[in-house]
């Protein structure tokens, strides 16, 4: 899967894209900040399934603006803005990955929590698949897309509140999306629990109504993730269960991962992705492998395989993929 900013990956020394921002201005009601990163690295791939073959790319670079205005009792005004970019076409034509608006929001916040507006990302996508700490492949059972609302919103409404350890969520969007899927509506809830000593849940259930009906005569969407994640020295571990019905495609995914962080900025990783595709009758099971290094705090460098295969091949094609590529972060 390609990835974004990084941010929280669970035993990875990966800050937060507002940790690392650039300073533009600061007084003490006024902040401006420029973030984002630079993408580039060579793929290759059995039958283009899963990338392109034996090409570079910068595809994914981005840069962001965030504005922050202070008040009185502890309240805040938020603007924020994220660009993607493909600086290196992946195919070499400069016509497969457009450049587009990834994220656009304003929020007021405070000690009551965080109203958030714009384009923004959905709450599935916020709180789930914490397994995936791949950079280019895994996360193939973390089901989401735009048109089911379970990745990013075009329209949407949050609530957001942190109490302790405890991160709550809420969501409304209506809007066109993408792949020509209408959403009359959709309602989203998510909630995450960390603690102390190395565990960490999650939970997110997402339902949203298209304006028009699938192929399988049904038009809403319905999608619920569970999550677990296990910290312990240098090794971290991850588990998810997926289930959704899209409009009538039921499909069920499962995914773990393990990780070892050595000194010195090096780890290691495997991804495992498992999914059934009830309604096609077929199954999809996938590994990937990995390692990155840390140059700094800001650049890693990293390279990563992975191995797709499905039972009948009725919801996709084999494939296998290699990826070598570097990351500066600001």
């Amino acid at each position: 899967m390609k990835k974004t900013v990084v941010a929280a990956v669970i035993g990875s020394v990966v800050a937060s894209a507002s940790a690392m921002a650039a300073e533009v201005y600061n007084s003490d009601d006024l902040s401006v900040n420029v973030y984002g990163n630079l993408r580039a690295r060579y793929e290759t791939t059995d039958n283009g399934h899963m990338g392109a073959d034996s090409t570079f790319t910068g595809e994914g670079t981005e840069l962001g603006l965030s504005v922050n205005y202070f008040m009185d009792n502890n309240m805040y005004i938020n603007g924020d803005v994220l660009k993607e970019f493909n600086i290196i076409p992946e195919d070499g034509d400069g016509s497969d990955d457009d450049d587009f608006l990834k994220f656009g929001s304003v929020a007021i916040g405070g000690n009551f929590g965080e109203f958030r507006m714009g384009r923004m990302s959905a709450v599935q996508d916020t709180l789930a698949g914490q397994y995936d700490i791949t950079w280019e492949y895994g996360g193939t059972a973390n089901i989401k897309s735009d048109e089911a609302a379970t990745d990013r919103l075009t329209n949407g409404i949050q609530y957001k509140i942190d109490i302790s350890d405890f991160t709550v969520m809420a969501q409304y969007h209506t809007g066109t999306e993408s792949n020509g899927v209408d959403i009359d509506q959709a309602f989203a809830l998510g909630a995450a629990w960390t603690s102390d000593f190395g565990l960490g849940l999650s939970g997110t259930y997402t339902q949203s109504e298209r304006t028009v009906k699938s192929i399988y005569g049904d038009d809403k969407d319905t999608s619920w993730t569970l999550n677990a994640t296990y910290e312990w020295q240098a090794l971290s571990l991850a588990a998810m269960y997926s289930d959704y019905d899209f409009a009538g495609d039921e499909q069920t995914g499962i995914g773990a991962m393990a990780r070892y962080d050595f000194d010195m900025g090096f780890g290691v990783y495997g991804v495992y992705d498992y999914v059934d595709y009830d309604t096609q009758n077929d199954k999809l099971n996938q590994y990937t492998i990995g390692a990155d290094y840390w140059v700094t705090s800001q650049v890693v460098s990293y390279m990563e395989y992975a191995d797709q295969s499905f039972d009948k091949r009725n919801a996709g094609q084999d494939d296998n993929a290699f990826t070598i590529g570097m990351r500066l972060y600001f």
